[in-house]
């Protein structure tokens, strides 16, 4: 029984994934970096942040996408949030980048959101999150 129970609840996790299209843009290789695409380890205030990552497409279709970039700071309040849209192709690769200059010293947590518009908001991949400390 125990068995039977875990097989239907780990289907029901890969179903609603799938409901979402999890699965259909693989994110990786985030960056700090700046104009000229070199990376930033440390960032300081006024600093014009460059905050990319690649976005592929693993499915066999065109896929729209909404590249999200959420910046929460040390307290929790939302400071920054930005995006840009698109579509890829299958297979098609691309490195998405939305700028930010932080007006305050102190950590961020950077949220990363591949969606597939802004009004449906079906997640394409997982949140990635990172930290950040700007001096």
């Amino acid at each position: 029984m125990k068995f039977l129970f875990v097989s239907l609840f780990a289907l029901a996790i890969i179903g609603i994934n799938s409901a979402y299209g999890y699965g259909e843009i693989a994110v990786s290789d985030f960056k700090v970096v700046n104009s000229l695409g070199e990376e930033i380890n440390s960032p300081v205030v006024d600093q014009q942040l460059n905050l990319q990552a690649s976005l592929k497409n693993i499915s066999q279709k065109e896929v729209d996408w909404a590249y999200i970039v959420q910046i929460i700071d040390s307290s929790g309040a939302t400071s920054d949030l930005n995006y840009a849209t698109g579509s890829l192709v299958a297979n098609q690769t691309l490195t998405a980048a939305l700028s930010w200059t932080p007006h305050a010293s102190g950590t961020y947590k950077i949220q990363v959101l591949v969606w597939d518009n802004l009004r449906d908001i079906d997640p394409l991949a997982p949140v990635s999150t990172f930290n950040m400390t700007v001096t």
